[in-house]
């Protein structure tokens, strides 16, 4: 795979995991509010736990995928003979890492 279609997964993952943290949130919200029966609050708990599980693991993924990105940038300044600024590859590499930066 791609080093930055890597990144742009691992950035789409976070969004998808905060948003699901943010639904579960509002769902044990709402059933508390309406009076729910213990037993499917609890359960409602707990997929709100393992949502926000994942959330962490995307941020370290992420974090680690920019890092890899902006080491790929410095690497292309410093390259011999000089490496083309309209590279593709490099072109994709600072798109993606302004995407994980935004």
């Amino acid at each position: 795979m791609e080093l930055t279609q890597f990144d742009t997964r691992v950035i789409k993952e976070l969004v998808v995991y905060q948003k699901e943290e943010e639904a579960e949130v509002r769902r044990v919200e709402k059933l508390k509010a309406e009076g729910a029966e213990g037993a499917d609050i609890r359960q409602a708990e707990a997929v709100l736990k393992e949502a926000q599980k994942m959330v962490p693991d995307a941020q370290t993924r992420m974090s680690a995928a920019v890092q890899e990105l902006r080491d790929l940038i410095e690497l292309a300044k410093d390259f011999e003979p000089p490496f083309p600024q309209d590279d593709e590859m490099l072109l994709k590499a600072k798109e993606a890492l302004e995407k994980a930066e935004a």
